[in-house]
């Protein structure tokens, strides 16, 4: 019984390190094709807007799936509560805006023609 244990046990972590060594090669990969722009729309709640925040933000590190170079967040009226999370979450964030819809164009218009916003 011990014996069947302790195999289930390496199975699952050589699975594991597999797994991990994959997200880092494809994590340290960078593929010309993902030079896309995403605009994401940020939610008013405060627990969504945190949970939307970090999913994106882990998705555009470790997504093994073609993602974008440059991510901005649609800011649709955030709060002082909604703006202190967005600062926390997405600072020293590089390739990521926040700009409100009369902005987006402008912004668009900028990063298809590489100047990127500081």
């Amino acid at each position: 019984m011990n014996a069947i244990i302790v195999v289930i046990i390496c199975l699952l972590a050589s699975v594991g390190i597999v797994q991990a060594l994959s997200w880092l090669i494809m994590g340290l990969a960078h593929n010309p094709e993902w030079s896309a722009i995403q605009v994401v729309p940020l939610c008013n709640d405060p627990e969504e807007l945190e949970a939307q925040l970090r999913y994106e933000l882990f998705m555009l590190r470790w997504s093994t799936s073609p993602r974008p170079q440059y991510l901005i967040f649609l800011d649709t009226g955030l709060d002082e509560e909604g703006q202190t999370i967005c600062d926390r979450l997405l600072s020293g964030v590089g390739g990521v805006n926040i700009c409100s819809p009369d902005e987006l164009p402008k912004l668009a218009l900028n990063l298809a023609q590489g100047k990127y916003p500081v």
